[in-house]
This record gives structure tokens, C-alpha cells and sequence, in this order.
């Protein structure tokens, strides 16, 4: 009699006698060779979060602002704006630049103001101290010459001058230029550039108002203390934060374009 059991490919071919199985001896398990074994791939922890097994590469939700989009328009507002009254137009530059730099801040592209070590603002301060003492020694009347035409709107015996350049170097440009070029514009590109592109970008704002036909010397002491200023500035946010950063240039600032306007007064 022929078993029930056997594989269906082997039912044309002629059964063999068995030998009857032995009472408690397991029968020898037999594997059906119509369905071979598969694989089945193992998706590991760091798998979990793809929805598709042949995406190899992670997309991001979001996508942080793009800061050299942001310098093309303040480049571009700076040339709009000269029209404009001279205090009129530092004011909506720099507010432009300081909204830019804040979308930054607040679509987290990593600016920290934080200070972890005292020991970097004595840095800001000692390197502000140091370099803006040192150009206000060497050229302090040509700074004094170029902070009146700055500021001064074609009358440098306004009494509210005086406050507005305490105000602008102290508060308004520091932080607008520090969150814009050493917050977010130095996360992605090499010192050298951020220092160039910010020179640049002080160039263009101020330089339509020194005269630059009359005393050109002016000019040449001025551009020279900018270009070294934001070299100094992205210098001191690499080594020492943007905190630091900001306090050097508030120091460097306040020295070179509000110490020799109180000083000639």
C-alpha cells in the first residue's frame, strides 16, 4: 500500500517498500524541494525611518535659511537706498540686516549667544581694547573727520549727534552685522570670506558719504581700519564665540567712531 505521505514528485515514479516506523522514533522531517527557503532581510534601529528600503540617503523637513541670498539684497538695498537721507538709510540697512540675521537665529541655524567661559569675553574685550586703541592713537582726527561725515548729516553741531553715534556703535550695528555675518554667515564659509564680504558690505554703505573726492586720505584710513576690524571680528567668533565677538566689536566701534567726537568736543 502506498503511503499517503510521500512528496507529490515523487508519485509517478515507482514507491519503494518502508520499513514501518519503530514505536516512539520520530519520522526524518523531509524538505518539499518546489519552494526553496528565502531570506528575509532584517531592517535594523537605524532603518526605522525610512519608508521606502532603497532610499539611502535621509530627507530633511526643513531647510535653513540661505544667509548669501539675504547679503545679495542688503548689496542690493545699499546701492537702492543712497537717495535716501544718510541716518534714514543706515537705519533701514541695518535693520534689514538685523532681521535677517534674527530669521536665523529663530529657524535654528545654530547661532549661540551663550557664554560657557568668562575667560572669552575678557578676550572680546581685551582684542577690542587693543586694536581700536591702537587706530584711534595713529589716526584719531582722521577718525574724528570721518565719524562727523558719517553721522553727522551736514551738521556736525547737532547736539543729538553725539547719541545717535553712541547708539549706532554701541546697539544697532554690532548686533545687526554680528548675528548676520558672524552668526550665520560664518557657520558655512571660511573666515577670510566673511571678513571680505563684510568690508564690502561697510564699504558700500558708507563710503558715498566721506568724500572721498575731497580727502581721499580719509578713505584710505577708514577702508583699511574696516577691512582689519571684520578680519578681527570673525576671528574672535572663531576662537571665542559670537559673544566675545560682539563685545570686541562694540569696543572697536565705540574707539574709532565715538571716542574722538567726545574728545573734540
Amino acid at each position: 500500500m502506498t503511503s499517503p505521505f510521500v512528496d507529490p514528485e515523487e508519485k509517478g515514479s515507482t514507491p519503494e517498500p518502508e520499513t514501518p516506523p519503530r514505536p516512539m522514533v520520530p519520522r526524518t522531517q523531509r524538505l518539499r524541494t518546489g519552494h526553496q527557503p528565502q531570506a528575509i532581510p532584517l531592517r535594523g534601529a537605524d532603518d526605522a525611518w525610512r519608508d521606502d528600503p532603497g532610499d539611502e540617503t535621509p530627507r530633511s523637513t526643513r531647510q535653513d535659511l540661505d544667509p548669501i541670498f539675504g547679503y545679495i539684497l542688503a548689496m542690493a538695498l545699499s546701492v537702492g537706498l543712497t537717495p535716501l537721507p544718510d541716518n534714514t538709510r543706515y537705519v533701514a540697512l541695518w535693520a534689514f540686516m538685523a532681521i535677517m540675521g534674527g530669521m536665523a537665529f529663530l529657524l535654528g541655524s545654530g547661532i549661540r549667544l551663550k557664554v560657557t567661559d568668562p575667560g572669552d569675553l575678557v578676550w572680546g574685550l581685551a582684542l577690542g581694547l587693543l586694536t581700536g586703541g591702537a587706530l584711534l592713537l595713529v589716526g584719531s582726527d582722521t577718525l574724528r573727520t570721518a565719524s562727523e561725515r558719517l553721522f553727522g548729516a551736514g551738521d556736525p553741531d547737532n547736539p543729538l549727534l553725539t547719541t545717535w553715534v553712541f547708539q549706532a556703535t554701541v546697539f544697532v550695528m554690532p548686533f545687526s552685522e554680528a548675528l548676520f555675518f558672524r552668526g550665520a554667515l560664518q557657520r558655512g564659509h571660511p573666515i577670510p570670506v566673511v571678513a571680505l564680504m563684510a568690508s564690502a558690505w561697510s564699504g558700500l554703505m558708507f563710503f558715498p558719504n566721506l568724500g572721498l573726492a575731497e580727502t581721499p586720505v580719509v578713505g584710505a584710513v577708514f577702508g583699511t581700519a574696516l577691512v582689519l576690524l571684520n578680519f578681527l571680528y570673525s576671528y574672535v567668533s572663531f576662537r571665542n564665540g559670537l559673544a566675545a565677538s560682539l563685545l570686541c566689536q562694540v569696543i572697536a566701534g565705540s574707539l574709532i567712531l565715538l571716542v574722538p567726537m567726545l574728545v573734540s568736543l
